[in-house]
């Protein structure tokens, strides 16, 4: 009887030879542009980076002064208004850490240069209508960049109740953004494990595409399951309160101030025109 472990085992000579495989080169722009696409709309969706200050005003006042002042720097007649709004923003936005400021401007930039549609007026004899444009556009899209770095988003959507807007709503915004957000992450996961697992060439990309969206369509549909169990679990039954009711503090005075005084000089500059 033969005994294993005297037996002598030989390797194959194909096994001690080096590998010599080369992988032919691909253009990975498919993944690389995917990538940057989810992440540029991540980027811009920053549920936790609002944060309220200690000397910050009720949410629902600083919504409410927000709105108040668009309307009157869009519906203001008199260009000495909007620069003195131009002013009053960029002072305001002054007192934000740098990063929300580069946050802020990168955002309005980007507005901004939409008034370049406008500049053949300059040519035809108006060149106040894109120094006019511009100014307006400038101060609205600040304004919503300030209340956004300034103001936690669940305080932003829980203030809405404040103004009657209806609960359906302010639920399918939320959860439309988070889920954009949380999504977004998902596909950037998938992208990037498609990446580091991609040997070679590869000829169909259509097809790592349509796999990307069928994964994230059932985490989607796994995820939306779950929610709706956690919901049922905690009694939530669709409609937002408050979690505490707001008190009128020094920093609320100070916005009503503020915001009533901007009121008075509107009618003052835009009356007697």
């Amino acid at each position: 009887m033969n005994d294993y472990r005297t037996e002598k085992t030989e390797i194959p000579e194909w096994m001690c030879q080096q590998e010599e495989y080369t992988p032919s080169k691909d253009k990975e722009a498919f993944l690389t542009k995917s990538t940057k696409s989810v992440l540029s709309v991540l980027g811009k969706l920053r549920f936790h980076e609002g944060k309220d200050g200690r000397f910050s005003a009720t949410p629902s006042l600083k919504l409410f002064y927000t709105l108040i002042y668009i309307i009157l720097t869009a519906s203001a007649r008199n260009y000495l208004f909007v620069l003195i709004m131009c002013a009053a923003v960029t002072v305001r936005l002054a007192f934000f850490p740098a990063a929300a400021i580069r946050q802020v401007l990168s955002e309005t930039a980007g507005a901004v240069m939409i008034s370049v549609f406008l500049l053949p007026a300059v040519f035809m004899g108006n060149p106040q209508t894109l120094a006019n444009i511009t100014a307006r556009v400038y101060v609205s899209v600040t304004l919503v960049g300030i209340l956004s770095a300034g103001t936690s988003w669940n305080k932003l959507t829980a203030s809405m109740r404040t103004f009657r807007i209806p609960s359906l709503f302010i639920f399918t915004l939320d959860i439309t953004l988070k889920y954009i957000s949380v999504l977004g992450e998902i596909c950037v996961d998938i992208l990037t494990s498609v990446g580091l697992r991609s040997v070679g060439k590869n000829p169909d990309k259509a097809k790592s595409f349509s796999g990307v969206l069928g994964i994230t369509f059932l985490k989607s549909s796994e995820m939306s399951e779950e929610m709706y169990a956690s919901m049922c679990c905690r009694g939530f039954t669709g409609e937002y309160q408050m979690s505490k009711k707001y008190r009128l503090c020094l920093q609320d005075v100070l916005g009503i101030l503020m915001m009533v005084c901007g009121i008075c000089l509107f009618l003052y500059l835009n009356v007697n025109m």
